[in-house]
């Protein structure tokens, strides 16, 4: 079995909740979610049948989280970030109208469209969080919600970041200029400041390829920079970055904005193609976590010797005790090969730092086919034997910019007391 989630410091992570029953059964209808109350919103059978299986999940999700945070003397107040991942985004007011009722203070977050999140196919949603112990707020410090770049409204029931300890907490950032009224879609260079513009070639058919990617990577790499900036820290403090595109083939031109931003001591990377990001014909999703200067933590990379990084990215980083891993892709033919190769590689990574898979605290499987699940498992069971993470488990069109793979894997460990 692996936990629902781990208590590690001063943190609890989770793995991928999903609407159940208490015998494990998948939730469809309104009438056997827990304490529904008025969160339904409707009395139409028509509406509630063609949401019920989003918004009854929803509840059923966050109840299972109330029951499960009590234990650490926590709350819904306590989410640092969680994601939202949809079977089809299009429903995504109906969890969003859910949430309202949960989070009078909400969390950073990111939401995304992929594949499955169980081999039949029946959850309509799978929510992972980062959630502060109310146990350790005393000595760590409490959650607190940071304006960020305020001018930038959120565009949905998130906040933009969220603080504890010596932690930043960014929500997903799309290239939709919130300043703005109706916040106007970056749709191309025209829509950037010339110093965003360096990919732009004058000629038609290149730029028309290029510019909306390129324009939107900009942008919200400028976007975060506000944000972190305003939090007081900035982009040289990013510990990980988790980048959703909407087309992995527009992955070489992400890159070369992106290490227009990051130098050397590049921060942990993970890059998977999503079925649908952001709103509005956005290209890409982009969500950081950074640590605030001064704090008395600092920044260290953990790259193998002899490691050659595949993009402008550290193999991993870690800062107070919290460490991510960058997405790991291994090689081989099939499901099995490319599972036993990428945990060898996280192996060899935490030996890196001293460090075992018994420190890895949370988890995630990419896979581009959910029914090879029961394979990649057996070797995730091996590796981890019964020391096992918070795990999510998700269905996406592209695991990483790599060739023909079918699995990747993404980690975060607690290195602290």
């Amino acid at each position: 079995m692996w936990p629902e989630y781990v208590v590690a410091g001063p943190f609890m992570f989770f793995g991928g909740q999903m609407g159940r029953t208490r015998d494990g059964a998948f939730i469809t209808r309104y009438a056997d979610a827990p304490n529904v109350g008025e969160r339904a919103a409707t009395s139409f059978d028509w509406v509630a049948d063609m949401e019920a299986p989003v918004g009854a999940q929803g509840i059923a999700i966050y109840e299972r989280y109330r029951e499960l945070l009590a234990r650490e003397g926590s709350g819904h107040g306590h989410f640092l970030r969680y994601h939202i991942y949809q079977r089809d985004k299009h429903f995504f007011s109906v969890f969003d109208r859910i949430r309202r009722t949960y989070e009078p203070k909400p969390p950073a977050s990111t939401a995304v469209g992929l594949g499955r999140f169980e081999p039949q196919d029946r959850a309509t949603l799978c929510i992972d969080s980062i959630v502060l112990r109310g146990n350790a707020e005393r000595s760590f410090g409490a959650r607190t919600v940071l304006p960020g770049a305020s001018q930038h409204v959120a565009a949905a029931t998130f906040s933009h970041v969220v603080n504890a300890g010596p932690f930043l907490f960014l929500a997903g950032q799309i290239p939709i200029d919130a300043s703005k009224p109706g916040s106007p879609l970056i749709r191309n260079y025209d829509d950037i400041p010339e110093a965003g513009r360096f990919l732009r070639v004058g000629r038609s058919h290149e730029d028309a390829r290029n510019g909306p990617i390129a324009s939107q990577t900009w942008f919200t790499y400028d976007l975060i920079r506000q944000h972190l900036e305003a939090s007081g820290s900035s982009l040289d403090q990013i510990l990980n970055l988790t980048v959703y595109l909407q087309d992995m083939r527009d992955f070489g031109t992400f890159h070369r904005v992106h290490e227009r931003f990051f130098q050397s001591g590049a921060p942990a990377l993970t890059v998977i193609e999503a079925a649908e990001v952001g709103h509005k014909g956005t290209l890409i999703e982009i969500e950081p976590t950074a640590i605030i200067p001064g704090r008395g933590v600092e920044r260290r990379v953990i790259d193998p010797r002899g490691w050659r990084a595949p993009a402008q990215m550290s193999a991993g980083v870690e800062a107070g005790g919290l460490a991510f891993f960058s997405g790991i892709s291994g090689g081989g033919d099939g499901a099995q090969a490319q599972a036993s190769a990428a945990m060898s590689e996280l192996q060899s990574r935490l030996a890196t730092a001293g460090r075992q898979v018994t420190d890895i605290a949370a988890l995630t499987v990419y896979l581009r086919d959910m029914d090879e699940f029961q394979i990649v498992k057996h070797v995730l069971e091996r590796g981890f034997g019964t020391h096992r993470p918070a795990l999510t488990v998700l269905e996406v069109p592209a695991v990483s910019p790599v060739r023909d793979a079918r699995v990747s894997l993404t980690a975060i460990g607690w290195f602290g007391e």
